[in-house]
């Protein structure tokens, strides 16, 4: 399953950027958000691993994060495993005037086991849940305020 999301925020590129690249941001704009753990490489480098832990309706739910690609301030580019399947996410900020900056996201799912069958019935809630947690971030690096978006 593969989707692409755009956001337009009234911040600059290197804000933006900056903002995005701190770990200790991923709390306050992805929504159900435990914790994160560096595990191998320069952080946000690539070759680097982390493990992201998320709290789904008491679940945890662990990804382990490569990253496979990186050229500050525009593109960052990792790929995600899971029990579920694996996910490569496309990160790139483009910076439209001074002062305004878009990001562009685009995602490719894939499920395996139960998950595969079900994903035809979850698309919608995954393409949900990144514009919310896009719209989260676009308020965090406005206004300094996150978690209120829904």
């Amino acid at each position: 399953m593969k989707h692409k999301h755009e956001i337009t925020i009234d911040a600059s590129q290197e804000k933006v950027w900056s903002a995005f690249d701190n770990a200790d941001n991923l709390s306050r704009w992805q929504k159900n958000f435990f914790s994160y753990t560096h595990l191998s490489g320069e952080p946000g480098k690539p070759g680097a691993g982390a493990e992201l832990v998320f709290d789904e309706k008491g679940r945890k739910v662990v990804l382990r994060e490569t990253i496979t690609e990186r050229r500050e301030p525009d593109f960052l580019a990792g790929s995600y495993e899971s029990d579920h399947g694996s996910t490569i996410i496309v990160n790139h900020f483009e910076a439209l005037d001074e002062s305004t900056t878009r990001w562009s996201s685009w995602c490719n799912f894939t499920f395996t086991g139960f998950m595969r069958f079900m994903s035809p019935f979850i698309g919608g809630v995954i393409r949900k849940r990144t514009e919310g947690d896009m719209e989260r971030f676009k308020l965090m690096v406005e206004t300094d305020e996150a978690g209120t978006a829904p």
